[in-house]
């Protein structure tokens, strides 16, 4: 058997031997990690970069565009602003309500003129016709007269 020098000997050896295998493993794990790291910053580094550089050129053509977009909108603000415009506006509103009111009225007025126009002429035509019969009524009486009043006999 082993006797506590013995034994203390083997432990600190053992310990030792520990040390020097976890030292081994941290300093193969270090070394993968390394090599791992570099491997994948060289497969992934120039896509990343890429997509930076269009990631950075979309951002700023945005916040052009958001800039612009301000612009427009101060500007329409300005326009709602003024009185004077919405002034204009209302009173363009009462003018097109007149004038929609306008053309109803003449439409109206065009249909019942056309109504009158085609009544007078019906009623042209009927006095016409009833002249016509008169002037006739005469010739005939005026006829029968001459055909009443005796002929001279001619010896």
């Amino acid at each position: 058997m082993m006797t506590d020098i013995e034994e203390t000997e083997a432990k600190k050896v053992q310990s030792q031997i520990e040390k020097h295998d976890i030292e081994e493993d941290q300093q193969d794990f270090s070394e993968a990690a390394k090599k791992l790291a570099e491997g994948l910053l060289s497969i992934y580094q120039s896509p990343l970069e890429q997509v930076h550089r269009e990631l950075n050129e979309i951002t700023s053509k945005q916040e052009t565009l958001f800039n612009q977009m301000q612009a427009e909108n101060e500007k329409l603000q300005e326009i709602f602003d003024d009185v004077d415009l919405n002034e204009m506006f209302q009173t363009i509103k009462v003018y097109q309500g007149k004038l929609t009111f306008i053309k109803k009225e003449m439409a109206s007025i065009h249909e019942r003129t056309f109504k009158l126009k085609k009544r007078a002429l019906r009623l042209q035509q009927v006095k016409q016709k009833e002249a016509l019969n008169r002037e006739q009524q005469r010739e005939q009486e005026s006829q029968r007269e001459q055909d009443l009043i005796g002929k001279p006999v001619v010896s």
